[in-house]
């Protein structure tokens, strides 16, 4: 009795088992058709004040691949814009997760006939709709677009996944991982100063150990005091060699963990906290190697270990430091670290194999001001050192401690000017930080003279790596100041916008031609090939809330596309061959305007 009793419990346990594996849904499936799996960007990279919040997926520098829904589920929101996501796709999983598609270049059929009744009703491009549970329905597989690159720089497909809350996860724990087998790199670790006694190697200077790449065991190192470590470390998944993120960042301290970075999800209203991760100086950046004050993200443990005497006690340590990537791949160095107490004296010479490596930005126009070291704990004039106290409040509250305001030479101020039809007014500016506001921008006084009315076309404007002038606001008062609101490190100036927005030819001959079959049912061609218009501005930008088109005489939405300079024209399905006229009337910040007209032959 007992043998058969027995047999029953084991088959209804294998039967209620077996009910619930056939319950649980499906692995999702992958959101590209595309037989090669690249990356060109991963979960958490950096960006310019914030994370990257999921993968970016190479379509080997084409647009049109469908893109698929990873589950069942519905279709929660569509969004359609000039920038950020570009057109962009959020499907909510039966699972309760939602999964983000951006840059797409066609909406499927479903859903792209109500997105242009809603931008046509509102007179404007940029458009979000939201739909309630259920409505639109969609099956794993399902072709829900092509990929493209609107809102970007180039054809690829950025793909999140959000928990219930919102809150990005990295999509490779979540289903959709690569094949790595390359570790990350460690190129660099470099060791600084963190106040005005700290020495390293006996100076106060920074000093680093690099290769390509390190491993292993590296030269011991003397310090004195507090100091502040960083590490240079380069990822990749495969031979095309794109930069990514290492999924982990560690350090232990004579075999106990005083430092732990993973990179598993965060909320989005505390991404601006990531800029307390990285030392940034212009052409380069690093992680530090400890977690600073105000740091409170997600997959973070430790603290600032290496500036903190009660755990970096006098004597030899062994420091370790290990990274990682989502596929287990891992790479480790390791030194010995001889520290002293923070009072004068030099701490103990070591190998020569850390060398001389300032963190320092030179500021000295006329060549008479002395040279400034900017970094996150102290500046040097000379020999006079003073600290810069960088701490959470200041991160929280939106504003460094310190800028350093550095007049530029007319020569200077006159880079690209002409080739952009800027006028040059009396002031810019050269500002350095040790560190940047996380949030907000900084309000900067303005050393011009300004008067109560700003003429029109008035702006400020920030040189960037190309020694471009962009636009970057325009001067406000602030009781009884001018000011501008600096939002990075930069050159800065004033100049006033001359020159309206150029329009180019349109189509060669202006002929247009049908469209090309869609590779996808489910994503059908228009009628007629979408042609681009050459739409540029080099002075204060195009107003996209300015763009009027019309076809014949009737409005039309047509799609700016800022990355590359242009705007697409999709006619209308029904418009009949033969000839047709288009406007397109656009201005600028400045409200300088621009008109022209297209004579268009639309053969049958």
């Amino acid at each position: 009795m007992i043998r058969i009793r027995t047999l029953l419990t084991l088959l209804l346990t294998a039967a209620a088992a077996s009910a619930l594996e056939s319950a649980a849904p499906p692995a999702p499936s992958w959101p590209l058709a595309l037989e090669t799996r690249y990356l060109t960007s991963n979960f958490m990279e950096h960006r310019s004040g914030r994370f990257h919040a999921g993968l970016d997926l190479k379509t080997e520098g084409r647009s049109g691949f469908p893109v698929m829904a990873v589950e069942d589920g519905w279709i929660a929101r569509i969004r359609v814009s000039t920038s950020g996501y570009g057109k962009a796709i959020y499907l909510r999983g039966a699972s309760g997760r939602t999964y983000v598609y951006a840059h797409l270049e066609r909406i499927g059929d479903r859903w792209r006939s109500q997105v242009r009744r809603t931008q046509t009703r509102r007179g404007r491009y940029d458009v979000t709709l939201h739909f309630p549970a259920g409505k639109h329905e969609v099956s794993r597989g399902e072709v829900l677009a092509l990929s493209g690159q609107s809102g970007t720089a180039g054809p690829h497909l950025h793909f999140e996944v959000r928990d219930a809350e919102n809150r990005p996860l990295d999509p490779q724990a979540h289903g959709f991982a690569v094949l790595d087998t390359i570790p990350p790199a460690i190129l660099k670790i470099r060791a600084m100063p963190a106040s005005p006694l700290s020495r390293v190697e006996g100076g106060l200077v920074a000093r680093s150990v690099s290769g390509e790449p390190l491993s292993g065991e590296l030269p011991r190192l003397g310090i004195r005091g507090r100091v502040a470590f960083s590490a240079r470390v380069r990822e990749t998944s495969d031979a095309l060699g794109y930069r990514l993120e290492p999924y982990r960042l560690a350090v232990s301290l004579d075999d106990s963990l005083v430092f732990d970075s993973r990179n598993e999800g965060y909320d989005f209203d505390r991404q601006h906290l990531m800029r307390l991760e990285w030392l940034e100086q212009p052409g380069w950046r690093e992680r530090w190697l400890f977690r600073r004050d105000g740091d409170d993200l997600p997959g973070r443990r430790g603290g600032g270990w290496s500036l903190d005497p009660a755990v970096l006690s006098p004597g030899e340590h062994l420091v370790r430091v290990t990274t990682a990537d989502r596929a287990g791949n891992a790479s480790e160095v390791h030194w010995t670290l001889v520290a002293l107490p923070e009072e004068p004296g030099d701490p103990p010479r070591s190998a020569p194999a850390w060398t001389e490596d300032p963190v320092r930005v030179t500021v000295s126009p006329d060549g008479e001001e002395p040279e400034r070291w900017l970094t996150p704990f102290l500046s040097a004039a000379g020999d006079v050192v003073k600290p810069v106290e960088i701490d959470a409040d200041d991160w929280l509250d939106g504003g460094p401690s310190a800028l350093v305001p550095d007049s530029l030479t007319a020569a200077e101020r006159l880079v690209a000017q002409q080739a952009q039809g800027l006028a040059a007014a009396d002031w810019s500016v050269r500002i350095v930080a040790p560190d940047w506001t996380a949030r907000d921008g900084v309000a900067f006084p303005l050393a011009a003279s300004l008067s109560d009315t700003l003429p029109p076309g008035l702006g400020v404007y920030v040189q960037d790596r190309h020694d471009d002038w962009q636009p970057a606001g325009v001067p406000r008062r602030l009781g009884e100041a001018w000011v501008f609101d600096a939002y990075g490190a930069g050159r800065y100036a004033i100049f006033r916008d001359l020159n309206a927005p150029y329009l180019g030819p349109g189509p060669d001959e202006g002929l247009v031609r049908p469209a090309a079959q869609s590779p996808a049912a489910e994503v059908s061609a228009p009628t007629w090939e979408i042609f681009a218009i050459r739409m540029d501005d080099r002075g204060s930008g195009i107003d996209i809330a300015s763009l009027e088109v019309s076809l014949d005489g009737l409005s039309l939405i047509a799609e700016p596309d800022p990355p590359r300079d242009r705007l697409l024209v999709e006619l209308p399905d029904a418009t009949p061959p033969g000839a047709h006229r288009l406007e397109v009337t656009v201005s600028d910040g400045a409200q300088c305007v621009t008109v022209r007209a297209y004579e268009l032959v639309l053969l049958p």
